[in-house]
């Protein structure tokens, strides 16, 4: 039987964090490594049974500017479609 509150006690390794790493992060022991788990069906990663989130959100500013892109790569391809069959001149 695996004692699940032990490997939780020692799941960080007594390692120092590289120095290039941000602070509060610290290395997984080996008996840490135990908490990882895939969920079956999914395949999500999983950590001490907490998903681990791995891509990263557009905020809102790139979310606008994104739209206002492509609003406007729609628009100069209407335009040039209209070009090239006659209908805009310029």
């Amino acid at each position: 039987m695996i004692d699940w509150e032990a490997i939780r006690k020692f799941r960080y390794s007594d390692s120092p964090a590289p120095a290039t790493w941000p602070v509060g992060v610290r290395p997984i022991s080996i008996d840490g490594v135990s908490l990882f788990g895939i969920h079956e069906s999914t395949g999500e990663l999983h950590w001490d049974g907490q998903p681990i989130v791995t891509e990263k959100r557009l905020s809102n500013y790139e979310r606008r500017l994104a739209l206002a892109l492509t609003v406007a790569t729609v628009s100069m391809a209407i335009v040039e479609v209209g070009r090239a069959i006659g209908i805009v001149t310029h």
